[in-house]
């Protein structure tokens, strides 16, 4: 073995003792969870004994923008519209055999999981049945706690230190 190859394995087996470490070190290191900006839209469609009604189409249509998302009920009828746009939304439920289901305009506002339940009416597919809920104040979908601060209210108060995270103190 000469002189030179010796600085070469040394630093070859520096390195491959590196790599495990850089690999356990980045698995221990937390990902950071990018702030969600959207909301979602949940719940489930009976038929008036209670039972659950499979393959019923929901619509939730955005108002404001007419964007409109679509997806179907499952085995246990319930629905997910999951990363919906922040804004106001009207849902509709169709299904073969019963009354169209309408649910008026409510606000969805950030990282809210809204609960939207829907109870059909046998009829003709021709007919429409408006449902008149209380906007879903609620959210029992998960235990997460928020509040969304008004523009106005941020802009007119006074900040001694001028640190807008001293907001956050304010949020009950």
């Amino acid at each position: 073995m000469t002189t030179s190859e010796s600085p070469r394995r040394i630093r070859r087996n520096r390195r491959l003792l590196l790599l495990p470490i850089l690999i356990v070190g980045a698995e221990l290191i937390p990902h950071g969870k990018a702030q969600e900006v959207t909301a979602a839209i949940t719940g489930r469609v009976a038929d008036p004994s209670g039972a659950s009604v499979a393959k019923a189409a929901v619509t939730a249509r955005d108002v404001e923008r007419g964007t409109i998302w679509k997806t179907e009920t499952n085995e246990e009828g319930t629905y997910n519209l999951p990363r919906l746009p922040v804004g106001d939304y009207e849902v509709r439920v169709e299904v073969s055999g019963f009354q169209t289901a309408i649910h008026p305009p409510f606000n969805l506002v950030l990282n809210q999981t809204a609960r939207v339940d829907f109870m059909l009416t046998i009829g003709q597919v021709s007919q429409t049945l408006e449902v008149t809920t209380a906007t879903p104040l609620l959210q029992t979908e998960t235990t997460q706690v928020g509040t969304v601060m008004q523009a106005s209210a941020i802009a007119n108060l006074p900040l001694e230190t001028r640190n807008y995270n001293q907001l956050t103190l304010l949020v009950p």
